[in-house]
């Protein structure tokens, strides 16, 4: 808990509006509660899909635009709000996000005004170096055997920097401060493993 109290007070000091959640149901009412009658664009994120959202917000009729569930993405980049969750997160509270399209950490760029990052506490690093090298032997792999991408790094749990145009590690980008295009990101920091 000392740790994740340290990250939430980092954040804050960057800028980032960040709250706490106990469990992934609690960081769920957060999320509904902060998007209220929004409509919602969705980042790929086995965290989100984890707690629930989409089915919550597609059951009070929030408009959702999620290409996991077969909706158009299209709209995804126009919504009032944009969700997903943060590959990593450091403990001087800086969000490091590592894309193969990039169209997550555009959107949290230059997308909707107000991002939603919920991210468990596993995600957690001491530094952005530590943080990038957990991505790669820990997100990307995984992520990459569960997609059924036939990658080096699916079969050996470890980034190779291969050469494929399916490469999940083309882009990398750290928030220090949050993006000057967006009102507001607020992290949701779960006391809780989630997602990859």
């Amino acid at each position: 808990m000392e740790k994740i109290t340290k990250v939430i007070s980092a954040l804050q000091n960057n800028g980032f509006t960040a709250v706490y959640a106990s469990d992934g149901k609690e960081a769920l009412t957060c999320a509904l509660s902060i998007i209220g009658e929004g409509s919602v664009g969705f980042g790929g994120s086995v965290t989100v899909d984890q707690i629930g959202l989409y089915p919550a917000l597609k059951e009070r009729n929030n408009s959702v635009y999620w290409h996991w569930k077969g909706d158009s993405s299209a709209n995804a980049n126009t919504a009032d709000f944009y969700v997903c969750s943060a590959n990593a997160l450091t403990e001087d509270g800086k969000i490091v996000q590592i894309d193969g399209n990039g169209n997550r950490v555009g959107a949290m760029i230059s997308g909707p005004k107000n991002v939603i990052l919920i991210v468990g506490k596993n995600k957690i690093c001491a530094d952005t170096e530590q943080a990038i090298k957990r991505i790669k032997s820990v997100s990307c792999p995984q992520n990459a055997k569960r997609l059924g991408l036939k990658l080096p790094c699916a079969e050996t749990g470890e980034c190779n920097d291969c050469k494929s145009p399916s490469r999940m590690c083309s882009i990398t980008v750290i928030f220090d401060r949050p993006s000057k295009c967006v009102k507001k990101t607020t992290v949701i920091l779960v006391d809780e493993n989630l997602g990859y």
